[in-house]
């Protein structure tokens, strides 16, 4: 397709809808950047793209580029020439002088059966927002597919019955996770709504993920490589590598069963898989002094499903880490005040007064005998001593977590 006012009409559709697409250099097989067009330059015949990470210092005016990019029902590859740095992250490049159809499956695709257990979670961008949750479908390099089993509305948790027209093309998910792939038991993405179709009665959603890095590729293709093993191992019955994968403990296809027999991983264990991925995310910071109670305590939080737990030895060891500011958002801190420290209480209050409005802390204040005052600050809560019985500690945890 060469037609100029067509590319210009399709560029002019990108720049409108601000959908972030990938661009890469021509021939290479490196990881893309992920760009948006920001600026459309008709005299100049320059497109100015956004980046969401900077092209390498060496990179030279008239390197080759191509644009992968969707308008409409048609997916479109486009080569075009950088030109050069106009500020930071943002770069000059010309406008494509024709534009190419595309496979959209340039990716092979690697099914998963709803056994597997692996589960996506997701939240779209939409106000007030909804979270999306079911099996994953399929899997590939560039993205994937899941079949939606709830829709809930994250303000008031009202389920939405899941339809073909609510997953509009473009829409952005700034949350995408997969839980439980093989070997990997937590995966964190952006993705784009790429399509969505009905499968006798299922809705099946496809995802494009938004730029990776190249630890998240390597996650991705560590999966990958796992499963082509698997579909190249000859099955032999029970004892095939499938069987001992857990991908089809029976010996037979699960896809010949009828859909309404097929097993929602969420399952008995996590009857609210969104409230169970958010807690295995959330990072905890346990500040305690080292010894059996706090083993207690660890054990406890993680058999609630809080899997991201920090040690520390003391409040002010806690509160050392957290000023230099923690490889993680909105941290969660749990103080044990059965050991109290001298000026502990207020050197906690004065960490909260200094964070001001860049970021909340909230605490959870615990100890293992005698009560524990109340405090009027909605960040500072008493919570029961971690135990076996989450009914007694844990909504107060979940609701200082914003679960």
């Amino acid at each position: 397709m060469e037609d100029g006012a067509q590319i210009q009409a399709a560029m002019a559709e990108l720049q409108r809808s601000a959908t972030e697409f990938p661009i890469k250099v021509e021939g290479t097989h490196t990881l893309p950047y992920t760009s948006h067009l920001q600026h459309l330059d008709l005299e100049a015949g320059e497109l100015h793209l956004k980046l969401i990470r900077p092209l390498p210092h060496e990179m030279t005016a008239g390197a080759p580029f191509e644009m992968t990019f969707a308008v409409g029902e048609q997916r479109l590859v486009a080569p075009m020439t950088f030109l050069g740095r106009k500020s930071y992250l943002l770069y000059r490049f010309t406008i494509p002088e024709r534009m190419l159809q595309c496979d959209r499956r340039k990716d092979k695709r690697y099914p998963f059966r709803p056994r597997e257990n692996a589960y996506v979670l997701a939240q779209d961008s939409a106000i007030p927002g909804h979270g999306l949750a079911g099996p994953l479908f399929n899997l590939s390099l560039g993205g994937l597919a899941f079949r939606v089993d709830r829709i809930l509305r994250l303000d008031d948790h009202l389920g939405i019955q899941p339809t073909v027209g609510f997953f509009e093309r473009g829409k952005e998910l700034p949350i995408l996770k997969i839980r439980d792939l093989p070997k990997l038991p937590l995966f964190e993405a952006r993705g784009i709504i790429a399509n969505a179709w009905e499968r006798g009665g299922e809705i099946i959603v496809g995802v494009q993920f938004g730029s990776l890095r190249e630890a998240e590729l390597q996650q991705i293709q560590a999966v990958i490589d796992l499963r082509e093993l698997i579909q190249r191992t000859p099955r032999t019955g029970q004892g095939s590598t499938l069987g001992t994968m857990g991908a089809d403990t029976g010996g037979r296809s699960q896809a010949s069963e009828p859909l309404s027999r097929r097993v929602n991983p969420a399952g008995v264990e996590t009857p609210d898989a969104l409230t169970r991925l958010g807690r295995r995310c959330t990072p905890l910071f346990l500040a305690m002094t080292p010894g059996a109670p706090r083993e207690e305590v660890v054990a406890s939080l993680a058999a609630a499903g809080y899997q991201r737990i920090q040690l520390e030895d003391s409040l002010s060891s806690a509160l050392s880490h957290l000023r230099q500011g923690p490889d993680c958002l909105n941290p969660l801190l749990i103080w044990d005040q059965g050991s109290p420290v001298e000026g502990g209480l207020e050197s906690l209050v004065a960490h909260q007064q200094e964070l001001r409005d860049d970021r909340e802390l909230p605490v959870a204040l615990i100890q293992q005998e005698g009560e524990l005052p109340a405090f009027e600050d909605p960040l500072l809560r008493p919570m029961a001593w971690p135990s076996s019985d989450p009914r007694q500690w844990l909504p107060v945890l979940d609701d200082l977590a914003g679960l």
